[in-house]
């Protein structure tokens, strides 16, 4: 009994081993990851600097960037937990890191999702973002350019080993989008503005709606555990009873025609419903031109 009892416990301390070298090989994987340095060069652009180019760049960001990063873009605590850590979307006037940032900078940030040190930034969500057309993007910049500084400082990320590992298994999903962008594409360019479904579909993608509803937006999951399931945007699910007028109503309200309250920490509806009626009317029009099909089951 003895030998067997201590055959069992060999078997066990190198389990545990294995187990503890395998956690610190995917944390030091991670930090790597994290600490990699990426020589982007996006193209030159031309930055307007009229009012019409601020004012719509000052539209884009409400309904693009003011969810993480606060609507008079000074940063938010994005993310905090103690078994975790914590990430803070950060200061975008000129009170803080970016202050220095010049125009290829904010590109390469937002398009690419690369910091001017030229390590990648973390849930930027710059998969969405490099869709993004160079006058949207130029507008937007020149809107940030325009920004009052204020005072406010943020901590660099900080992650614990627990993080580090859950990041490198892949639970957070894409939160290195500088790894699955291809830099080398040629920008891309918008739809003639309307309340279109080609219009609508250059808006569903920029603003990361299959991040949440998944590929096919059928439904999906989010990689943030507390969230719910996003539902089923397709002609199967519950949309085509809406309208497009009870579309709008709840992006402007965040209260579906069913009477269900919208939780705008996962759906971003406040942000969304700062487009207008026509980007809209847009969304809705390429959401039901989509197959019709059945809620996608998320296992």
């Amino acid at each position: 009994m003895k030998k067997i009892l201590k055959w069992i416990g060999g078997i066990l301390a190198l389990l545990l081993l294995v187990f503890a070298g395998t956690a610190f090989y995917l944390r030091s994987t991670a930090q790597n990851r994290l600490a990699k340095k990426y020589d982007v060069q996006p193209k030159a652009m031309v930055i307007p600097s009229d009012s019409a180019s601020v004012a719509a760049g000052e539209k884009w960001a409400a309904a693009l960037c003011s969810n993480c990063h606060g609507e008079n873009m000074a940063g938010t605590e994005f993310f905090s937990t103690p078994d975790l850590g914590f990430i803070h979307a950060p200061n975008l006037t000129p009170g803080d890191v970016c202050k220095s940032y010049s125009d290829l900078d904010w590109d390469r940030a937002i398009r690419h999702g690369v910091g001017k040190d030229g390590n990648p930034l973390l849930i930027m969500p710059s998969k969405d973002y490099q869709y993004m057309s160079d006058e949207h993007a130029g507008q937007i910049i020149a809107y940030l350019k325009t920004l009052p500084a204020v005072a406010q400082t943020w901590e660099s990320p900080k992650t614990t080993f627990l993080c580090d590992v859950l990041f490198q298994i892949g639970a957070f999903g894409n939160a290195l989008n500088a790894e699955t962008i291809d830099h080398a594409k040629p920008s891309h360019y918008a739809p003639v503005r309307g309340a279109t479904a080609a219009y609508g579909d250059y808006l569903v993608k920029i603003s990361g709606c299959r991040s949440c509803h998944g590929p096919q937006l059928n439904g999906g999951k989010d990689p943030n555990p507390e969230a719910p399931m996003g539902p089923n945007l397709s002609p199967g699910g519950n949309l085509p009873s809406w309208g497009a007028e009870g579309f709008l109503i709840t992006m402007h309200t965040g209260i579906t025609p069913l009477g269900k309250e919208l939780n705008n920490k996962f759906m971003p509806w406040k942000e969304i419903g700062k487009f207008d009626e026509d980007q809209l009317q847009a969304i809705y029009a390429y959401l039901m031109a989509q197959p019709s099909l059945a809620t996608a089951v998320i296992k």
